[in-house]
């Protein structure tokens, strides 16, 4: 769901005239290193809490080195959650089953199904999203912050001085 939530960032954020335009003015530290989390992420390791780890630690990293820019500190919160979660359940996002078996969805090698809806899965994918264009998806309050912060980033724009406007 990420890439949906940066494509409609993006396109608000043209339409309304905002951070696009500034994003060669922008001062993102280590923006060529966003992707390597990611890839992390889908390498096809058994240990998959070491790389999990080792991937949001990479990526909180990053975030905390930009939190000047609007919005990193949102996506920083969310992404320590999104990792505790993940730490406390073998290196897997738990998913609500009940809710994922309504919306038919299968799992990554990313997640684990869980049964029933306690401490385990709070801060796991349980919060189902369906989007107009027909795509579900459940999310975690992590992805919930993250957005925020994506949203807030690209609705904001640099001003001549260098500092960041509405």
């Amino acid at each position: 769901m990420i890439l949906d939530v940066f494509i409609i960032a993006l396109l608000f954020s043209i339409a309304l005239r905002k951070r696009f335009y500034t994003l060669d003015k922008t001062p993102i530290k280590m923006v060529y290193l966003f992707v390597v989390p990611f890839v992390i992420q889908i390498l096809p390791f058994s240990q998959r809490g070491l790389l999990m780890g080792l991937s949001y630690g990479f990526l909180f990293l990053i975030l905390i080195l930009n939190r000047h820019l609007k919005g990193f500190g949102f996506m920083a919160v969310g992404s320590v959650l999104n990792a505790l979660v993940i730490l406390f359940n073998g290196g897997k996002m738990p998913v609500y089953e009940p809710l994922a078996k309504i919306l038919n969805l299968n799992l990554t090698m990313k997640h684990v199904f869980v049964d029933t809806f306690g401490p385990r899965v709070v801060l796991g994918d349980w919060i189902p999203i369906v989007l107009p264009w027909g795509r579900r998806f459940l999310i975690s309050l992590g992805d919930i912050l993250i957005y925020i912060g994506v949203f807030v980033f690209f609705l904001t724009r640099q001003g001549k001085d260098g500092s960041l406007t509405e």
